[in-house]
């Protein structure tokens, strides 16, 4: 299993396998590669991988019928079945569905070649037919799931010799050759002989809940969900995270105003939250709650140049959060610290702190038409740069009195490059996250929490337990011009949704995973009320916060009528736990922890008639269960033909009927 220079050992946990990499005697022979950066540690076929694995821990897998598999049984029923591979994804943006049998992703995006920066990680170029994969990755047959996953970044949970932070792992897995091989990608790492390279855990788990269980024991992050206590409805704080109930949630400017803010528009906002029957009112106004009332990119004078523009907010961002927190909410920020465009400051008043290329070029962190093009990124190894973040950071929290931090456009402190002070990339990214995230509380004692945005999941988890696990949502199903570039981390409906459906076995294991926002206005919107609907539901169910972008004055009787419809799906379907996986592309099957409820997402644009032998369970509940929601069509050839983009969900009571 190992290669030069590289000793590989072997732990066996409860149902699990740890692989720990390390420096050999002659750690000068570990050279990542020159194209990618990376450093390969090993090459498995997926039989090797399932007879590494110890079988699911006792008293953790079990069939439909509730009874336990033992690991043979577990073992003998992966490659019965099509093959799914969940490639984790490099970061937020990045695709992180499962692939089915065949499919593959884009190897670059046509015409803005830069924009593969928002998905990819440096070097990350697959091979035809290849999958690249990063931190969390699994093959899953049925209902067994073959998982590796990677103790990197600053987790800390098993000794290693006084190392702070491991490297991330890549993975590339060629589903048709069944082999998969990983690497740790380490730019300006100087290995010392004995150092930990890498650890992988390897397991078998016997159904999606055990896949969740099985991380969550490895990772142990659940007690640092506490600093987010403050941010639920009182129901949920200080509570486990199968304690359902309500979700925290609030307000964001973003999807609705975009750049175009100013005071006048965010105070009109502000006021008017509760002054109708909008989502946030219902669920958190009415109920003696607070929530988040955040202020998103445009109070800036450039993106980089974090000073107010006064054009636009003449009495400065402290009079607004005063404004916030007095209306009993909590005040929240935008800020992307770590990049920076031509038109800041700092571009031309500090070029020495730019990230620059061997030739002294800087380095090109990705492009957006809303900032002019290409942007850039900062020397995370300069000392006066963590300085400048820090400074950002205090006087957000202390001058201005913001409480909730939404830190955008992490990945880019991950981009290679000739770092002023040497070192590895990995070494400063984790650093300058430590800095971004040390406080704890605001100037006024008040608590104080961080969205994690942007950013690469495997070193982000430790320090963002509140993390955006999707690309951005749009007023619209799809952006068909990136969709034909072939930009996998395009903002719309679409691929937001399967981002969320994909990465749920995540939330409240690794992170409170951040969906986005749900939509519930006619104006400015293009979405269907199936399509509402659908996003509403499954952000509730398979995520961790519900968030808002309308103006709430502007919302029609429609639109309420629907506030109030989700408000009471929320209420009837709190209190379980749920999951859902990939049936056919684009097609999913909705379960429940309890098993009480089930349910079909349809994201195709076309109906879709379920066979009953693919879904014996949800068929039966149709019988005797609560159709909570039902986007059905009728029936055909004694099949149910579900709607395009569309979510039915059931769940066990007496006299069914639809909310």
């Amino acid at each position: 299993m190992g290669m030069a220079g590289i000793v590989v050992t072997e732990t066996n946990g409860a149902g699990r396998v740890h692989l720990r990499f390390s420096a050999g005697g002659n750690p000068a022979s570990l050279v990542p590669g020159r194209k990618t950066g990376a450093l390969v540690i090993g090459s498995w076929s997926f039989d090797e991988l399932l007879s590494l694995s110890p079988g699911p821990a006792p008293g953790l897998s079990r069939n439909r019928g509730g009874l336990l598999k033992s690991g043979a049984e577990v073992r003998a029923a992966f490659g019965k079945g099509p093959l799914f591979i969940h490639s984790g994804g490099w970061q937020s943006w990045s695709a992180g569905w499962e692939l089915c049998p065949g499919e593959t992703l884009p190897r670059r995006v046509l015409f803005l070649p830069d924009l593969i920066k928002l998905t990819n990680r440096d070097g990350d170029r697959p091979e035809p037919g290849e999958i690249t994969g990063h931190f969390i990755v699994y093959i899953r047959s049925g209902e067994t799931y073959l998982c590796l996953a990677s103790l990197e970044g600053a987790a800390g949970n098993l000794p290693r010799q006084g190392e702070k932070t491991l490297p991330p792992v890549s993975f590339r897995v060629n589903g048709k050759k069944k082999r998969l091989s990983a690497e740790v990608f380490c730019p300006g790492k100087k290995w010392r002989a004995g150092e930990t390279l890498a650890e992988l855990c390897v397991f078998v788990a016997g159904s999606y809940f055990d896949l969740k269980d099985t991380i969550a024991a490895l990772y142990r992050q659940e007690g640092r969900f506490g600093s987010l206590d403050f941010l639920y409805p009182r129901i949920r704080r200080g509570k486990g995270r199968r304690q359902a109930g309500a979700s925290p949630g609030g307000y964001e400017s973003w999807y609705n105003r975009y750049t175009r803010i100013n005071e006048a528009l965010i105070l009109e906002d502000l006021e008017s939250l509760g002054k109708t029957e909008n989502l946030l009112k219902l669920r958190y106004l009415d109920r003696g709650d607070t929530f988040v009332f955040q202020i998103d990119d445009g109070w800036e004078k450039a993106v980089g140049d974090w000073e107010v523009d006064e054009s636009r907010f003449p009495r400065g961002l402290a009079y607004l959060a005063e404004k916030i927190e007095s209306a009993s909410l909590i005040p929240g920020l935008w800020l992307a610290p770590f990049i920076v465009t031509r038109r800041a400051r700092i571009f031309r008043e500090k070029p020495e702190w730019l990230l620059r290329d061997r030739t002294g070029l800087p380095v090109s962190a990705g492009f957006n038409h809303l900032w002019d093009g290409t942007y850039y990124c900062l020397d995370l190894s300069r000392p006066d740069v963590l300085a400048y973040i820090r400074a950002l950071v205090d006087r957000a929290l202390d001058q201005w009195g913001f409480r909730y931090l939404k830190i955008d456009f992490l990945y880019a402190g991950m981009l290679s490059g000739a770092h002023a002070a040497g070192g590895a990339v990995h070494e400063h990214y984790e650093r300058a996250c430590e800095t971004l995230t040390a406080r704890t509380e605001n100037g006024s004692g008040l608590p104080a929490a961080y969205l994690g945005c942007g950013g690469p999941l495997g070193l982000s988890y430790s320090r963002f337990p509140l993390f955006r696990i999707g690309a951005d949502t749009r007023e619209e199903w799809d952006w068909n011009l990136l969709k034909f570039m072939g930009h996998t981390g395009r903002p719309g409906a679409y691929l937001n949704i399967k981002n969320t459906i994909g990465r749920s076995f995540l939330n409240g294991v690794l992170f409170l995973n951040d969906p986005d926002v749900v939509f519930l206005r006619s104006a400015n919107c293009r979405l269907t009320e199936n399509e509402k609907e659908l996003i509403g539901l499954v952000n509730f169910l398979l995520a961790g916060q519900i968030m808002c972008s309308d103006d709430p004055a502007a919302l029609t009787g429609a639109d309420l009528a629907l506030a109030g419809r989700l408000s009471r799906l929320y209420d009837a379907l709190a209190g379980d736990e749920y999951g859902a996986f990939t049936l056919e592309k684009d097609l999913y099957l909705l379960t429940s922890r309890s098993g009480k409820t089930s349910g079909l997402i349809n994201l195709r644009g076309r109906p879709y008639a379920l066979e009953r032998k693919n879904a014996k369970k949800l068929y039966a509940a149709f019988g005797k269960g609560e159709i909570l929601a039902d986007h059905r069509l009728g029936a055909k050839d004694g099949a149910f033909v579900f709607a395009p983009h569309s979510i039915t969900v059931v769940k066990e009571a007496a006299g069914g009927r639809t909310l």
